[in-house]
């Protein structure tokens, strides 16, 4: 019985584990021989299961011909390729597959030729599902190669499920956690994630421990959310990142030396990121006038009242603490005045009022100019403190002396004129 008479017995069979023993004993005459004999086989095991469906047994084949080509073929690249054949895409081997076998015929390969196999694999993941991701991250982790710069890599890394104790034993760790904060679709896969670190299998659970211990550099977590936040990106994929930010809880220092980076994300960024962004540049003492008064004025722009309304508080907290900055943060204030919410404008001119003292004629001139967007019982308030004339009064059909939009329905300022 010759060599690939053994092996295509042992394929015939299905004997997976039987096979990848075979295998990993061959020299290299047998190994040629069996490369040889290979293809013609995959076309009558193609024929032979053409008519099965998967639950007839026609995706038990997958598994010993991937084993028997990673064993056999010479080149890095006809394994990778023979690896990822059409044929095999159907198999339960997409859902059910087990490395081991595979990874014992490789693994007596020459290391250099494995490390090569390793970075051409991790090359074709495609997302968080590639069926060959497990054995891809399992090959990096015993060759030691550097993973190649491919995010659905990093994405299909970070679809497993983490501890603590393993993340920090894990050869990837230093290669590919810094990539999280950069790698295109991390967030989404991690969007589930809870902000409970407690948790004994999460990444926010893990990090937070390695991070508590010093195994992992908090420096490199907190750099890393702050960059991917000025990266842009919507919601979903930034909810993660603001997760792990707020379970790591920044320090006072460690917010003060980033403060420009939080001031930046104040107009743009979503949500949730100018919240936390806000929360704790206000318990800062000292930042730079001018990047604060530029930032609070693309904050108080902004259509969320919630952000708008937090704003205006940390506009009051400023001007209390260092009143000769008023001057300075009226343009911001004026933006408030011009937003669409009634209930936000009473606010910013209850503001502009109780600060009026603090400013100098030429500092209340972007107050002065809100005056010609606000309704005329506000208008009138302001120009008493500020100067200027109020918008005039307008009767509306309705017999409201004023009517403004908040919350989707219409209200009205004033007393309303009795009818008939």
């Amino acid at each position: 019985m010759t060599v690939w008479d053994e092996v295509r017995d042992l394929i015939d069979a299905r004997g997976t584990a039987a096979l990848a023993t075979r295998m990993a004993r061959l020299d290299d005459a047998g190994r040629q021989e069996v490369a040889r004999a290979l293809p013609g086989h995959l076309k009558l095991v193609r024929e032979r299961v053409a008519e099965l469906t998967p639950w007839d047994g026609a995706g038990d084949w997958a598994e010993p011909l991937r084993v028997a080509g990673a064993g056999s073929l010479g080149g890095a690249a006809a394994v990778a390729a023979w690896l990822h054949k059409r044929d095999f895409a159907a198999s339960r081997w997409e859902v059910f597959h087990d490395t081991r076998a595979l990874v014992e015929v490789i693994s007596v390969r020459d290391p250099q030729w494995q490390a090569d196999l390793a970075t051409r694999l991790a090359l074709r993941v495609r997302d968080r599902r590639s069926p060959g991701a497990p054995l891809v991250l399992d090959l990096l982790r015993r060759t030691g190669v550097t993973p190649p710069q491919h995010d659905p890599l990093v994405v299909a890394w970070v679809s497993t499920r983490p501890s603590a104790r393993g993340l920090r034993k894990d050869p990837l760790r230093d290669a590919l956690l810094p990539r999280i904060f950069e790698a295109q679709g991390v967030g989404r896969a991690l969007r589930e994630e809870r902000s409970d670190p407690l948790s004994a299998y999460s990444w926010l659970g893990a990090l937070a421990v390695l991070a508590g211990e010093g195994t992992v550099r908090r420096e490199l977590l907190l750099d890393g959310c702050v960059n991917r936040f000025l990266r842009g990106g919507d919601v979903h994929d930034l909810r993660f990142f603001a997760r792990l930010h707020e379970v790591l809880d920044p320090t006072h220092v460690e917010v003060e030396s980033r403060a420009r980076d939080y001031l930046h994300l104040l107009p743009a960024a979503p949500g949730p990121v100018a919240e936390l962004s806000l929360r704790h540049l206000r318990r800062l003492d000292h930042i730079d006038p001018d990047d604060a008064a530029e930032a609070l004025e693309g904050l108080l722009f902004r259509a969320e009242r919630g952000l708008v309304r937090a704003g205006l508080t940390w506009l009051d907290q400023i001007v209390r603490r260092a009143p000769e900055r008023a001057d300075g943060l009226a343009p911001a204030l004026a933006s408030a005045l011009g937003h669409e919410a009634y209930a936000v404008q009473e606010r910013a001119v209850r503001l502009a009022v109780k600060h009026a003292r603090h400013l100098s004629p030429p500092g209340a001139e972007p107050l002065r100019a809100a005056l010609a967007v606000l309704p005329p019982d506000l208008g009138r308030r302001l120009a008493e403190a500020v100067g200027g004339e109020a918008r005039p009064e307008e009767e509306p059909e309705t017999g409201a002396r004023w009517r403004y939009s908040e919350g989707g329905q219409e209200h009205y300022a004033g007393e309303p004129q009795a009818l008939g």
